[in-house]
């Protein structure tokens, strides 16, 4: 979303004071009407809630007491930052958590943290910490108006055709092996991925790059590749990838790192989305990727990247999809983060608007705010990329630890991952290109 009539924040005020207003139920025309109040100085839309900054005893008539869900008196809008989820597992936060959504938290730090702050929480310049901007969304609840688009019988056969209980399978079996990118035990878990490729009809490569080892140097890994050539247009590509390392809270630790939510089921989410697509024989090119050095650094996608600069290759890629960690969602309320840059709006809306149609039990934020994923290196590349991930993921209690194992994605596990999956492959079988193959092949389209 742009961001809109965005002027400085203004310099503190004693009188300054701020209300969370819940926004779940809201329409676009009220949440305009809160927006642009006459009490309202500024806002921040994050998700379900929305910050509105005002004149202390004014503020609050932007709103019904019923949709207040807090005021802040007296707070200091220079010292506001945005806190990423799930960078960093930390003890004790720096600051007051004000508001969240996604995979971003508002939290309004004191003079004193900020005085002793790094840099990069001092002055907003990182992916963990971000300065704000007023009159901004930082990510946004999908609010489809009007019908929703009826569904297409050739994408709803492949939605239909996707199998949670295969994926739940592989993800199990993806945790069976200790992943790190540093062990001995991710070799195993590569060899798995190539046979499940290569049992597909896919041509699967392993390319080797480098990475900093743990004890310094460099060392040798590999990505999974397993590409499909497009029947009429081999030369246009489409990407489909997730990590399958993982690491427990120790990121050197070569044992006991299971990973099944992350990331064994992005992981295995791509082999069941391999498994669907090519089965309609996509008239474009598919590059189905399992990527390792992620928990250090991104260092499978970077490498990835770079191999397609060298080779001059980028310029065939069309869109990206990104799966990280889809499993775990705490209750039976299936919640869902679509991110990109804002460059790629149209691309997050075809999601959006996927998952109406398709998926519409999947409760759909998205965010032009992207950070720490395998997505980064192809958004920073210039090619149109987005990460899907499920939104309880930082409450999750086995995130990063040695019992994130697959009893411990929870009862919930199948119902979202087969949410995102459902939804990535509407959106991926309509950029590749199966239109009418289904009916060349045999297959009968399932009732709208």
């Amino acid at each position: 979303m742009p961001i809109i009539d965005a002027p400085a924040i203004p310099a503190n005020l004693p009188q300054q004071s701020a209300i969370v207003v819940d926004i779940r139920d809201a329409d676009s025309a009220e949440l305009a009407a809160r927006k642009h109040d006459a009490h309202v100085r500024w806002w921040l839309e994050l998700g379900d809630q929305l910050l509105l900054v005002g004149d202390r005893g004014q503020v609050r008539k932007a709103a019904p007491d019923r949709d207040v869900l807090g005021e802040i008196v007296d707070f200091r809008s220079e010292n506001l930052r945005l806190h990423a989820l799930g960078c960093v597992r930390e003890t004790a936060t720096p600051g007051r958590l004000i508001a969240r959504s996604g995979r971003w938290e508002l939290r309004e730090l004191s003079e004193a943290e900020l005085s002793t702050a790094p840099d990069s929480l001092h002055d907003g310049h990182s992916d963990e910490w971000r300065e704000i901007e007023p009159n901004s969304t930082i990510t946004w609840r999908y609010r489809p108006e009007g019908a929703v688009a009826a569904a297409d019988p050739t994408i709803q056969t492949l939605v239909d055709s996707v199998d949670t209980g295969r994926w739940f399978a592989d993800l199990s079996t993806l945790a069976g092996w200790d992943r790190s990118s540093y062990g001995s035990q991710l070799a195993f878990s590569r060899a798995w991925i190539e046979t499940r490729f290569n049992a597909l009809g896919l041509s699967v490569s392993a390319p080797t790059f480098t990475m900093p080892g743990s004890g310094g140097g460099q060392i040798s890994v590999n990505n999974v590749i397993g590409r499909w050539t497009g029947t009429e247009y081999p030369d246009q590509w489409i990407i489909v990838g997730g990590h399958y390392d993982s690491r427990n809270a120790s990121l050197s630790s070569t044992i006991n790192a299971p990973g099944a939510e992350d990331n064994a089921s992005g992981c295995a989410g791509v082999i069941e989305l391999a498994r669907v697509l090519v089965a309609f024989e996509p008239e474009r090119s598919i590059l189905f990727m399992c990527y390792a050095g992620e928990e250090q650094g991104l260092y499978g996608s970077k490498a990835h990247v770079q191999s397609l600069q060298a080779s001059g290759d980028l310029a065939k890629v069309q869109a990206v999809v990104t799966m990280d960690m889809i499993g775990y969602s705490a209750d039976s309320h299936l919640d869902a983060v679509f991110e990109s840059y804002s460059t790629w709006n149209a691309y997050l809306n075809q999601f959006a608007t996927a998952a109406a149609t398709y998926v519409p039990e999947l409760h759909v934020t998205l965010s032009t705010n992207p950070f720490g994923s395998d997505h980064m290196p192809y958004l920073q590349a210039g090619k149109r990329t987005l990460l899907a991930i499920e939104s309880d993921y930082d409450s999750y209690p086995f995130y990063h630890d040695s019992a994130d194992t697959p009893i411990h994605v929870g009862p919930n596990a199948q119902a979202m991952g087969g949410a995102i999956l459902k939804t990535s492959i509407a959106v991926v079988a309509d950029l590749a290109g199966i239109h009418d193959r289904i009916f060349a092949n045999g297959f009968e389209p399932s009732a709208p």
